[in-house]
């Protein structure tokens, strides 16, 4: 396997009016790089060091790295001061050192924040500072990676459940990913912080962790299904943690597994067929009208809702919850779990709803690197069960704090609006209205986000829609109809979309109405035109014909003026339609 960026397909189109797309390197669902996006955060390490300078917090953090060049976990306040003395983690090795983790974010957020002030800061003593610790944590996820090519959760040994291979929280996971983005010179390792042939190393332990990955997953009845939270070095089993930790197959984990592998470039027939077998598996296990209230420490019935419970058995799809006491406790049944676990961890999430419905963008992106695809004809703009009279297409607006996309599939026309994540950030769309009054729209869009996103609708100095709110659509390529009731003045207005939330607004596919009366665009209603001569009220003593051979802006034709207004009877125009009758 070769890390091979990301490329661009082209497609042929064919006579009769569909498109195939030729050859091409493999693009992956914009769903699956939002995931792993996730997985680049150090936010932890940045609002700890807000209030002070970030380069002397970055510096202090190096004097808390250990030896062999990794961090402990949860260390974001403490790096407000240098180390002074005393033990560097909390956890001893099974010598009673010291030990560097990967758990909860840890050596890879350090990992980010060392390769952004590397780049950033001016003072070239902390810039040396930052390069040499940044280097030793890279050694020390090279130095920690086991010959089959998975990373334990910590190095060095501590002689337990802790030196298996660890998925739990994503912890691999997210490691990989930052390996990923180092070995393709990704930001912010695209300086000269690392040296090209360490980073050819880092490719390599990469793909012994991909080939460790697949070869853990758990096969049942010749099947791929999903992974433990914990799998042994050696023989790729499943592996236990803690006491109510049992070997099995893991609802949670799982899904950041197959995130990373539907994000990888080289897609092989083994990730092919790793990828598919987890979606079967989540489409088997998936449980409807079920809640998992953890503050309660119940389940509730809930419409609607969606969940994966966290532990299943390996050799079958049944789940499982356990105590403190270990195997001898596990049962099915949740009320004989003590209080304390019931309400103390979570035994249930929603963790498959979004590879569920990012399925069907994973295989047209296969089948356009295959050069298979069929474009699909666009479907039409519905205003509920009905076709719209007109729309506007999302990607035709008039001003944009964002971009016109055209990666999400499943939408209408050229493409959608995304606005920018961030509360304000808004789109325009030109439109008319032959009379004010008030006029029912709808609206498509995606929300692939976990809550509602909200929205206002203003003209000019004026709010229509004060608190709309675009609910979650479980997916970007899930697009859903909102219908809303505008007050519109006569003539031209300027529809102003303004996000509430901090993530921005949902994509807008279109904006679509039955009333013949309303228009897009910018339209004008009183077009020189002989429908319209014949709506206006006779004036004889007034009306005066004339003949224009191309020398006015109206073009060459015979022309009346009734009443102060000007109407083309007849000839060739350049610039008006005969037919507009208000741009019907």
């Amino acid at each position: 396997m070769g890390n091979r960026r990301f490329g661009v397909f082209t497609t042929l189109v064919l006579f009769s009016g569909s498109s195939i797309a030729l050859a091409a390197d493999y693009e992956p669902p914009a769903t699956a790089v939002s995931k792993i996006n996730s997985y680049r955060g150090y936010s932890e390490l940045t609002d700890a060091a807000s209030g002070m300078d970030i380069d002397k917090y970055a510096y202090n953090m190096t004097t808390w790295q250990i030896d062999n060049g990794g961090f402990y976990k949860a260390m974001a306040e403490s790096y407000k001061n240098p180390y002074s003395g005393g033990e560097k983690s909390g956890w001893r090795s099974a010598t009673g050192g010291d030990v560097g983790t990967i758990d909860n974010d840890a050596t890879i957020q350090e990992m980010r924040l060392l390769a952004v002030r590397y780049k950033e800061t001016t003072n070239s003593n902390y810039k040396s500072t930052f390069k040499t610790s940044f280097n030793k944590a890279v050694n020390f996820l090279l130095a920690m990676q086991r010959s089959t090519g998975g990373l334990p959760q910590v190095w060095p040994k501590r002689n337990d459940y802790s030196d298996h291979i660890t998925l739990n929280d994503n912890a691999m996971v997210r490691a990989m990913v930052t390996m990923m983005d180092i070995a393709n010179k990704t930001s912010p390792f695209d300086s000269d912080i690392i040296d090209d042939a360490t980073r050819a190393k880092m490719s390599t332990a990469l793909e012994k962790a991909i080939d460790y990955l697949l070869k853990a997953q758990i096969v049942n009845n010749g099947q791929p299904t999903v992974w433990c939270a914990q799998h042994d070095t050696a023989n790729y089993q499943p592996r236990p943690a803690r006491a109510y930790e049992l070997e099995s197959k893991s609802g949670s984990e799982s899904a950041g597994v197959v995130w990373f592998l539907m994000n990888w470039p080289e897609q092989t027939e083994a990730i092919q067929k790793s990828i598919k077998g987890a979606i079967a598996w989540y489409k088997r296990t998936k449980v409807t009208g079920l809640y998992f209230n953890k503050k309660e420490g119940t389940f509730e019935q809930r419409e609607g809702n969606v969940l994966w419970y966290r532990f299943y058995e390996v050799n079958s799809d049944e789940y499982f919850f356990c105590d403190r006491d270990g195997a001898s406790t596990k049962t099915q049944d949740f009320t004989k779990i003590s209080a304390e676990r019931r309400t103390g961890y979570q035994w249930a999430g929603d963790y498959g709803t979004a590879l569920l419905s990012t399925e069907k963008a994973y295989l047209t992106a296969l089948e356009k690197m295959q050069g298979t695809y069929v474009e699909p004809p666009s479907p039409a703009a519905m205003c509920g069960s009905d076709t719209c009279k007109s729309f506007i297409d999302g990607a035709n607006f008039t001003d944009i704090n964002g971009v016109k996309e055209a990666t999400n599939t499943g939408f209408t026309g050229e493409g959608y609006a995304n606005v920018a994540n961030e509360a304000g950030s808004y789109v325009t769309y030109d439109i008319t209205a032959e009379k004010e009054g008030k006029y029912t729209l709808y609206i498509s869009f995606a929300n692939g986000g976990n809550s509602a996103r909200g929205y206002t609708v203003s003209v000019g100095d004026k709010t229509l829609i004060e608190n709309g709110s675009m609910e979650s659509t479980g997916g970007w390529t899930t697009w859903k109809t909102q219908m809303v009731e505008l007050e519109l003045p006569a003539g031209h207005s300027e529809l102003k979309f303004e996000s509430l939330s901090k993530d921005g607004m949902a994509n807008i596919d279109y904006i679509g109405w039955m009333d013949t009366a309303l228009h897009a665009g910018k339209v004008d209603l009183n077009p020189i035109g002989i429908h319209n001569l014949r709506r206006a009220p006779a004036s004889v003593p007034a009306d005066r014909y004339y003949v224009d051979f191309g020398s006015r802006d109206n073009s060459a034709g015979v022309y009346l003026n009734r009443n102060a207004r000007v109407f083309r009877v007849n000839g060739t125009s350049r610039g008006h339609s005969e037919q507009s009758e208000g741009a019907k």
